[in-house]
């Protein structure tokens, strides 16, 4: 009986322990990150006026509007296609290779298209609520060419230029470095 008494304490103390350790991780985490934090730095660098409480609310919801209308996982007819594409190589079927690389490109291509012609909305929404506010001419005074890429920094690099499924291997602005699990480089 002893030993199970034992058993029994050590199993509540190395629940408490673990309960006490994912609490401790989640409270280091800190506060959400603002993510137009260095928009307002942006804007004090140009010495143009802060951003008023209604622009900060117009330009988060543009953000979370941009991220939930992109695609947050991998694409499945890219992969299908990356798939067929190892597939036939390995078999040595060069013709079937060569449809799947152009089907490969083909999707590439449209989902480049689709994720530039959301960057442009936002940027130029976003544009509308700093001119609304009196900083767009600071800020094109401050930064000239460099503002777009300034907007584009406020969703994320990687939610325009590239993200899950985007592209086979990744690399910079394209998602992950290293084969998607499953590509052809992965052993088994």
């Amino acid at each position: 009986m002893k030993l199970q008494g034992r058993l029994a304490q050590t199993t509540v103390l190395l629940v408490c322990l673990l309960v006490g350790s994912a609490t401790m991780a989640v409270a280091q985490r800190g506060p959400e990150p603002d993510p137009i934090q260095f928009l307002k730095h942006a804007l004090n660098e140009a010495g143009a006026p802060a951003l008023s409480s209604d622009q900060e609310t117009q330009i988060k919801t543009l953000i979370t509007n941009l991220r939930s209308s992109l695609p947050d996982g991998p694409d499945d007819a890219l992969k299908a296609a990356h798939e067929a594409f190892d597939a036939a190589v390995l078999a040595g079927d060069l013709a079937t290779a060569q449809a799947q690389a152009t089907i490969i490109a083909n999707r590439t291509s449209a989902l480049a298209t689709s994720r530039l012609q959301a960057s442009a909305k936002f940027d130029i929404d976003v544009l509308a609520v700093l001119k609304s506010g009196g900083q767009l001419d600071a800020l094109k005074q401050k930064f000239g060419d460099r503002l777009v890429g300034l907007l584009g920094a406020l969703a994320g690099p990687h939610l325009i230029f590239g993200g899950p499924g985007f592209a086979r291997t990744g690399g910079p602005g394209f998602g992950p470095m290293g084969p998607p699990p499953g590509g052809r480089f992965n052993q088994k």
